[in-house]
């Protein structure tokens, strides 16, 4: 599903010259190469920053590292930053390497394991969720945006703001978001890590964005989403299925 652009601004770059930020995949690996199949068409060799939280809670990590690892085998531009689960998952990883039972760990880390073990991906995996754990932001300061995990503290701006905050920051529910006291001084600013119903795409007076949250809850049965940065436009593509069971799902995913 394609969200119509926003009010035109300066010429697209030419192609290969995009770059889109792509929502929380959370293991949805069917999900992510339908995602990257969109950009694909139109956005030909993009490149392409997961904004986290990779394996855990879907049903297809496996296919989700292979998706990262077929596309950069392509030629193209697959970049990452850490999510909270990212470290969790990690943590739990190098828990077993050093002799843990794999039944001693928590159900949403045993599971993702276990799922990447039976698709002999598991190696793999690890050194993707060292990769993106090693890096918490990408920033292009020359076009004034920065893709994070969490988000930032207002007060404290993009600089300052401690790199765990900028992984972990989330209101608890009916409190205010960070990007609802941001009033755009950092430039834009595109996350996930929060799952919501629909894009959050705030814009300043000439219609430029400055807060973007592409978690769209695809592991929740929503949506996996991705931001063109350049084009200013949204792309998304449906959950395939059902949350995986025993799964907590936010309120604003849960059917009535």
């Amino acid at each position: 599903m394609d969200t119509p652009a926003a009010p035109p601004g300066p010429a697209p770059p030419p192609a290969g010259r995009h770059t889109v930020a792509v929502g929380d995949v959370h293991g949805c690996g069917a999900e992510l190469e339908r995602l990257f199949a969109a950009i694909d068409a139109d956005f030909p060799g993009a490149r392409v920053v997961l904004v986290g939280d990779l394996f855990t809670k879907g049903p297809e990590p496996g296919r989700v590292v292979r998706a990262i690892l077929d596309r950069r085998a392509a030629g193209h531009r697959a970049e990452l930053v850490c999510g909270n689960h990212d470290l969790q998952l990690l943590g739990a990883i190098v828990r077993l390497q050093s002799g843990a039972s794999v039944d001693l760990l928590p159900r949403t880390e045993r599971v993702a394991i276990e799922l990447l073990q039976r698709a002999g991906l598991l190696r793999e995996a690890t050194w993707l969720l060292t990769e993106a754990c090693d890096r918490v932001e990408v920033r292009n300061a020359r076009e004034g945006w920065t893709v994070v995990h969490g988000g930032i503290d207002p007060d404290l701006g993009l600089e300052r703001t401690p790199d765990s905050l900028k992984i972990h920051v989330k209101a608890f529910e009916g409190e205010p978001n960070w990007w609802d006291r941001y009033d755009g001084r950092d430039g834009l600013i595109i996350v996930g890590h929060r799952p919501v119903k629909e894009p959050v795409v705030l814009r300043n007076a000439d219609g430029r964005a400055y807060a973007v949250n592409i978690d769209t809850g695809c592991a929740y049965g929503g949506r996996l989403t991705g931001y063109c940065i350049e084009a200013d436009r949204l792309l998304s593509v449906e959950a395939r299925g059902l949350p995986m069971p025993g799964m907590e799902v936010p309120s604003a995913f849960r059917t009535r």
